[in-house]
């Protein structure tokens, strides 16, 4: 069994995946460590399923839509007790993965948080200001303690959630995870962390879709506590 699986979602992503790989398979030598790659691709034409196998990367295709579902099928494909998702632009660069190694007692979910202090983001200010505001709605609606909650660059103990039950098909599962972690009552922890610019490619992204799907999962969460809440004082008041 290797020691730790790293989850990558791609769809055209050839030219990051030739600079990207290369590093991983580095980083995991000089930590020491037996690592699974998990290359989950949406529907790649550029040659990004060819370029992975070559570096010794496992393809998995995703049957799901979205970027969700690409978590989805790399989660299911995943065997190590330890799982690292981030994405193949190089925004979540591979020197990070010892910081997260060396963490990993201290809780079931760790985020790289461009939030927290001594975090940093090169992002659009209309980027920037976008997650923070949406970070802050679901704070305030749903309790998560989380500055940087659409982070993709986490790594998961294994175990922790049965990845089954998400619906988000989109970036929202991001929120969506946080959410039932933390409803399941295990540890969340943001380390500081310095995100990168892309690159190569545009990011598959798309404002106005992310604000969106992000509040309909709001809504949704929301309406699974309040029914959790409901639930649990039922049965306090029964016994």
């Amino acid at each position: 069994m290797p020691d730790i699986a790293i989850v990558i979602p791609v769809l055209n992503e050839r030219e990051n995946l030739l600079r990207l790989l290369p590093l991983l398979k580095d980083a995991l030598g000089e930590m020491g460590l037996s690592g699974e790659i998990i290359v989950a691709d949406g529907g790649s034409v550029d040659g990004s399923q060819e370029t992975a196998e070559q570096f010794g990367a496992r393809v998995i295709v995703q049957h799901e839509k979205g970027f969700g579902g690409a978590l989805q099928a790399g989660f299911a494909a995943a065997k190590a007790p330890y799982i690292v998702t981030m994405d193949a632009d190089l925004s979540h660069r591979p020197d990070f993965l010892p910081t997260f190694w060396r963490e990993r007692e201290t809780a079931e979910l760790l985020i790289a948080s461009r939030f927290v202090e001594g975090g940093r983001a090169e992002l659009s200010r209309f980027r920037l200001m976008l997650s923070r505001v949406l970070s802050l709605a679901y704070r305030r609606t749903l309790g998560l303690q989380v500055l940087d909650l659409s982070s993709g660059f986490r790594m998961y103990r294994s175990g922790i959630l049965d990845w089954r039950l998400l619906q988000a098909h989109d970036f929202d599962v991001q929120p969506e995870i946080l959410f039932r972690i933390h409803a399941g009552g295990f540890r969340i922890r943001e380390i500081p962390f310095h995100y990168m610019e892309r690159n190569y490619g545009k990011s598959h992204a798309r404002l106005f879709r992310f604000g969106w799907s992000f509040s309909k999962t709001l809504f949704r969460m929301w309406r699974l506590r309040q029914s959790h809440d409901k639930a649990t004082t039922y049965i306090q008041g029964v016994e």
